[in-house]
């Protein structure tokens, strides 16, 4: 895979970063630590959601390290409260269990109204970033217009969003409100390619019986020249794979992306909820 370079942050990041479920009590993951190492050497996946509550990634990326492949490696984690010593906190608990000095990218989590990236929080992580425990900061979000108002007046490097063939809002009130921002824009990164599954499963009453493939999908998310990677989470090496091959073929041609983007609206209708998950193939 060709190496993108995230935001203005100078990082180079493979297109497919790697995550997993995993967390407070879900479907354990089906990668091992072993399956993490082979990732970076066989794929060249370098960019890694090295969450302590990850536990194979973050053995598997705390083995790299041991090898001495950290400067190869770009490690994004995200803070889960949005208080100022907590940030401080949390950030040097990812540093001692991934035997590391500094994190890449240290992203506030879930932010839901503008308080949670309100003064105190956002000068901790400053000064984070200032001292050199993370090269990066910045936010994820799941509200759209919150999202772009605060990437566009606040210090963020980097900003992980949802973005799939369903979840096209993106477009129009992300993408377009950052891109005269120029080489200022932060890094983006995507999540919930899959749109938690459904994205990979045929409406036939709708008129699609042909669903995406989990690589469409991402080569769909790619094929935005404002998305820098996108978060993938295959429960095989066999799914990681088909995914990096697909990635390395491209964006959809033209007329695919037209029925994708067709296909994701009957989708996005069709949805009545049930569990979600923020990362891929192995969303529910």
């Amino acid at each position: 895979m060709t190496y993108r370079t995230l935001g203005k942050t100078g990082l180079r990041v493979s297109p497919l970063g790697l995550a997993q479920l995993g967390m407070s009590g879900l479907r354990k993951p089906g990668l091992r630590p072993a399956d993490v190492e082979r990732a970076f050497h066989e794929h060249g996946v370098n960019t890694f959601l090295a969450h302590t509550g990850m536990k194979a990634i973050s053995e598997g990326v705390r083995r790299l390290i041991r090898a001495g492949r950290r400067d190869d490696l770009v490690l994004i984690s995200e803070a889960s409260f949005p208080v100022a010593h907590l940030v401080r906190l949390e950030l040097e608990k990812h540093l001692r269990t991934l035997g590391t000095d500094h994190l890449d990218a240290w992203l506030m989590g879930w932010v839901q109204r503008r308080w949670y990236f309100r003064d105190s929080v956002r000068s901790a992580m400053v000064r984070l970033r200032d001292e050199g425990k993370t090269r990066a900061i910045g936010f994820s979000c799941h509200d759209r217009p919150l999202a772009a108002a605060l990437a566009r007046e606040l210090p963020a490097d980097v900003l992980m969003i949802r973005y799939n063939a369903a979840h096209r809002g993106a477009e129009r009130e992300i993408f377009a409100p950052l891109a005269d921002l120029g080489e200022r824009r932060p890094g983006i990164i995507a999540y919930t390619a899959t749109r938690w599954r459904m994205l990979l499963k045929p409406l036939p009453k709708g008129g699609f019986p042909r669903a995406m493939t989990g690589g469409e999908c991402y080569r769909f998310v790619l094929g935005h020249p404002m998305v820098d990677t996108v978060w993938c989470a295959p429960q095989t090496t066999a799914e990681l794979r088909e995914d990096v091959e697909a990635v390395r073929a491209g964006p959809l041609d033209p007329a695919r992306r037209e029925e994708v983007c067709r296909f994701g609206d009957a989708v996005h209708e069709a949805a009545v909820g049930g569990f979600r998950w923020m990362f891929g193939r192995t969303s529910g």
